[in-house]
């Protein structure tokens, strides 16, 4: 009797230690699913884009997301037909409107109220930018 009491003793000892092991499983693996979607949230950054036509007519305006350390070309890539020229370095049409072609036109490029000065690959974009993209003719 007693050799079958420490045998359903120890069988039951294995069930519920098999139980809690998967119920500590599965809570892992529900942390581990969630934690790469939170740390996404937290990493995701805003930035507002405007494009003009020579400083008047408004063609868009957006706020989109980013990722910390993204560069404004791969932004303006990720969330408008771009056409770039000058091996892929400046941005010469978005939308559909400019090209490499017409070289009366250009889109200048100015975040938070100042022109840029380099390419928007060289410029990596920070929280809140107000970056403005103007379709201006070359004077």
């Amino acid at each position: 009797m007693k050799n079958y009491l420490l045998t359903l003793f120890a069988a039951l000892t294995l069930v519920l230690a098999g139980c809690a092991d998967s119920t500590t499983n599965e809570a892992n693996q529900n942390a581990n699913n969630t934690a790469p979607a939170e740390e996404q949230q937290e990493n995701q950054l805003t930035t507002s884009i405007k494009l003009t036509k020579e400083g008047d007519e408004v063609i868009s305006e957006d706020t989109v997301e980013f990722e910390e350390g993204e560069s404004l070309m791969e932004v303006m890539d990720r969330n408008f037909d771009l056409t770039t020229g000058f091996g892929g370095d400046f941005i010469v049409g978005i939308d559909g409107l400019g090209s490499e072609d017409e070289s009366d036109y250009y889109w200048n490029i100015s975040v938070n109220g100042e022109s840029l000065m380099v390419g928007a690959n060289d410029y990596t974009l920070e929280e809140n930018d107000e970056v403005h993209f103007d379709y201006q003719k070359v004077e």
